[in-house]
């Protein structure tokens, strides 16, 4: 038999490994922005959930951010770790609660780009 007539085996079976982590992640993404995003930023990422009429200023609409060009991982990233001290807001910085590390963070990440972009 030809070498190429495998090679497509053989990708598929490359990709399922990434394919089952990635998804893991997006789990993981999504129970996270669930328990420690969604209160402010709320489900849709539009900056309406529960809590976000207690704040000013109000939650960035994630939904909207997502679909400039201003917004990149290295910014979603900073603003997990530093939350809103720099920029006055109520955000918390989730590096000195310790609630998220940076695997969690990446995994937010991740949910937000494939949930809200």
């Amino acid at each position: 038999m030809a070498p190429s007539r495998y090679l497509p085996v053989l990708v598929a079976l490359l990709t399922l490994p990434v394919s089952a982590a990635q998804a893991t992640g997006d789990q993981k993404g999504k129970e996270l922005y669930v328990k420690h995003c969604a209160p402010c930023h709320g489900a849709s990422g539009e900056g309406d959930g529960v809590v976000a009429a207690h704040l000013s200023p109000p939650p960035a609409d994630l939904a909207q951010a997502l679909k400039t060009e201003l917004v990149s991982d290295e910014y979603l990233m900073w603003t997990i770790r530093e939350g809103g001290r720099n920029v006055h807001t109520g955000m918390p910085s989730f590096e000195e609660t310790a609630q998220i590390n940076e695997a969690d963070a990446q995994a937010i990440v991740r949910y937000l780009w494939e949930t809200f972009k």
